[in-house]
């Protein structure tokens, strides 16, 4: 049994209530159509054993409900493309569905019935959904929707789906539809070639007329090859019959009526009727700019640019708003309350510092990563990332990978969850598999606090030049390292890239937003579990150690985090950590849970905290006050956004020790420390190790879900050892003088893993090569 079908069984244990299932062209309005018929009664997973995205909703016709499927967008039904065509194919022919609705462009209809007549030959219920109609007119079409629906047999319904012209009239039809289903009438294709179709249905065993019938035009069209013996004497009997008497070969035969039978419905169903509107001209201008060859990489640039200072910067005015509020609700409120209910100090500290603290980290990312899906899916809505992809394709394909993986590279910038989660824009799965591997090494925003606190020490007349050469040190590292997975572990070229350019229309503000939340929701819920999980684990170490007397609440320095650290010292001391250096290995990490929490455990360290402390905020917390200094930071932050528009990474800061402290969170007395545990060279390393090691738990959380636990677990012992032994290398060269033989055998013995590790690669790659996986992501071994 199918995947798509148990998940079908599964969506339908709940309630019996009928299934649409939505299926069409990519950028044919989909998506569009699905948000105006679900609004908010919708939920998004992955496909079982797939990462193609399952996205369900339920809609109510008259006094029913129905469960709509948002099947994803596909050229064919009958063969090529990856997992998501796969995924459209099996649910539509195997599942249990009571009505596909085909939404095709009216503005390139020709195009789009032929994935008609695929359905069509289904069998199954349908209803045509003509959308775009005012993209039609612009371009100086009529659309003669009763035309159309006479010529194909079908209830046809005339919509713009973006402004919800049309939603009353397809809801009336889907409810006559499922009362008195409609089949319509599929192409014929001559009295030899359904001779033959009837031959082949007939030697197929089990299974509905409609899936016989496809089954046997894949088998015709070389789509697969058949198991059974029998099958396949009928098809070599059936086409070496086909060629002798008609003299072509029957996949000819058949796309030529498919493209003819599309051909003659358009005709029926459009009529010029003069000139080209101005929203065609508008198109056609626009497009000479952002296609173009000298123009289209650099206005594509700009335009994620703006994104990244608008969502990261443009965040930042509600982020302490999100921080502090739901830090003095989930931690002090939380630790007050239980503190007067008479629990334990422990107990207290638990469940308010770490399990709240863990949800105040989770809060605390909803505004830039908020924004980001926001602006994602505005150029998306808009019909400008299809050609955005097409502009960068040339460049990225030269590296192995498709065009629109430059998409996430650079939404990584600002935070590297969204920027694993927009991979899926990418169809192909080995390319998809590499651009997500490479995100980890993008510098997001949260290590710029960490690289701004160490410039102020150590960089202070040139701090703004390495913060950037970090950031070229991270686009580096990760195109090398798509690079060589694409030569060794998973080696293969680049599928050519071919997308059908959508017009340019203004985006649908339910649309937008409703996607926003989706993936935003799939953030929270889902990645966000992982963050709070380990904030209740990195808040116990800090005041729990091992003594005499067994383990027991410990001042900081001998808890188990400063024991642990200590004992793992001696593995960072070939990139210049010291033995009385500790504080560093536990902002490392902490770090492994999020950067952002970095350099607040190094001012937790180096300033002492203890308990006594937290409790004395939890007996007196103040609520009101911190909600309204949390409220105060809003004009503040909106103000520095739009006098800092023109400096995105906050470089400008580097000149004021008071502006460091602001930006990196650290205090004067952690800069100090910081200043006494390093040296400019040691610094250096460190800077790089925080760069390239794991990013976080939430990006760790989103590898795991995209690409499957193997890959994931590959990513971070590749990062983890590819940082020391850059950080390792970068220390021993500039301390070669002072110890030639020790520092000569450690970049060697760097060279020498870094070469076992190239040909492990190789192996695995060639292995692939004889018996390859049946996918590249879920459970994907290394």
């Amino acid at each position: 049994m199918s995947a798509c079908h148990t998940e079908h069984r599964k969506i339908q244990s709940a309630e019996n209530i009928p299934v649409i299932a939505l299926a069409g062209n990519p950028n044919c309005g989909k998506t569009t159509l699905f948000n105006l018929l679900t609004g908010a009664h919708q939920h998004v997973g992955n496909w079982p054993g797939v990462t193609v995205e399952q996205r369900s909703g339920t809609t109510q016709l008259r006094a029913r409900k129905a469960s709509v499927m948002d099947l994803p967008g596909i050229y064919s039904l009958l063969g090529g493309g990856g997992e998501d065509q796969t995924v459209a194919r099996d649910f539509l022919l195997n599942g249990r569905v009571d009505l596909i609705v085909n939404i095709v462009d009216a503005s390139n209809l020709e195009r789009h019935l032929v994935l008609t007549a695929e359905l069509l030959e289904t069998g199954r219920p349908m209803i045509l959904v003509l959308n775009m109609v005012d993209e039609a007119e612009a371009r100086g079409l009529d659309v003669l929707t009763t035309a159309l629906s006479h010529s194909l047999g079908l209830p046809v319904v005339p919509m713009v789906a973006r402004t919800g012209k049309g939603r009353r009239d397809l809801l009336e039809t889907l409810a006559q539809a499922l009362e008195t289903p409609p089949r319509g009438t599929p192409p014929t294709y001559g009295p030899l070639l359904e001779c033959a179709l009837d031959a082949l249905a007939a030697s197929m065993p089990g299974g509905s007329p409609g899936y016989r019938r496809c089954a046997a035009l894949r088998l015709l069209e070389g789509h697969v090859d058949p198991a059974d013996a029998a099958i396949k004497q009928v098809l070599h009997q059936v086409t070496t019959d086909m060629e002798r008497h008609g003299g072509e070969m029957p996949a000819d035969l058949i796309m030529d009526r498919r493209f003819d039978w599309a051909r003659e419905g358009a005709a029926s169903a459009l009529r010029h009727n003069g000139r080209a509107g101005m929203r065609q001209r508008i198109t056609d201008l626009l497009d000479h700019v952002v296609l173009n060859d000298w123009l289209g990489v650099p206005v594509f640039l700009l335009t994620l640019y703006l994104i990244f200072v608008v969502s990261f910067s443009g965040g930042n005015i509600f982020l302490d708003f999100f921080d502090q509020a739901s830090a003095a609700l989930l931690i002090h409120g939380v630790g007050h309350v239980l503190l007067e209910a008479g629990l334990p100090p422990w107990l207290v500290s638990m469940v308010a510092g770490g399990a709240g603290g863990g949800l105040n980290l989770v809060i605390s990312f909803i505004p830039p990563i908020g924004l980001t899906f926001l602006f994602l899916a505005l150029l998306d809505d808009s019909g400008y990332m299809a050609r955005a992809a097409y502009a960068m394709d040339r460049l990225m394909r030269r590296l192995g990978l498709p065009g629109n993986a430059l998409v996430p590279m650079i939404i990584g910038f600002g935070c590297n969850v969204p920027a694993i989660m927009g991979s899926r824009i990418i169809e192909d799965p080995r390319g998809r598999l590499l651009t997500v591997l490479m995100q980890p090494f993008m510098s997001c925003s949260a290590r710029l606090t960490i690289y701004m606190a160490f410039a102020v020490v150590f960089f202070r007349s040139n701090g703004g030049q390495v913060v950037f050469a970090l950031y070229v040190l991270g686009i580096i590292v990760a195109l090398l390292t798509a690079w060589l997975l694409g030569k060794t572990a998973l080696p293969g070229e680049a599928l050519p890239f071919v997308m059908e350019l959508p017009p340019y229309r203004l985006p649908s503000v339910r649309s937008v937003l409703l996607q926003s939340w989706q993936r935003l929701k799939v953030f929270l819920f889902r990645v966000g579990r992982v963050i709070a999980a380990i904030g209740v684990v990195l808040f116990i170490l800090p005041g729990v150690g091992w003594t005499d007397h067994g383990l027991q609440n410990t001042d900081i320095n001998h808890s188990l985090l400063a024991q642990g650290s200590r004992a793992l010292v001696p593995i960072f001391e070939p990139m210049g950590i010291r033995a009385d250096n500790w504080p560093a290995v536990s902002g490392l990490i902490a770090g492994a849970a999020a950067k952002e929490i970095v350099i607040g455990t190094l001012n937790g360290i180096y300033q002492r905290q203890n308990a006594a402390d937290l409790m004395a905020n939890y007996r007196d917390p103040d609520i009101a006050g911190q909600l309204w200094s949390a409220v105060n930071t809003i004009p503040a932050n909106a103000l520095t956004f739009v006098t800092t528009l023109n400096d995105p990474l906050g470089l400008s800061a580097m000149g004021s020790v008071s502006a460091i402290e602001q930006s990196s969170g650290a205090e004067r007395a952690t800069l100090r420390a910081i200043a006494s545990g390093f040296t400019t060279l040691s610094a250096f390393a460190y800077l790089v190790f925080v760069l390239l090691y794991v990013p976080c738990a939430s990006t760790m959380g989103a590898l795991r879900r995209e690409v499957g636990w193997g890959w994931m677990g590959f990513s971070l012992c590749y990062g983890v050892c590819l940082a020391w032994g850059a950080s390792t290398v970068i220390y021993q060269t500039g301390t070669f003088v002072e110890h030639p033989a020790s520092s000569a055998a450690c970049i060697a013995g760097v060279l020498v893993a870094f070469a076992a590790l190239v040909l492990g690669l190789r192996i695995h790659g060639r292995r692939r090569a004889r018996s390859p996986e049946p996918g590249l992501f879920r459970g994907a071994a290394i």
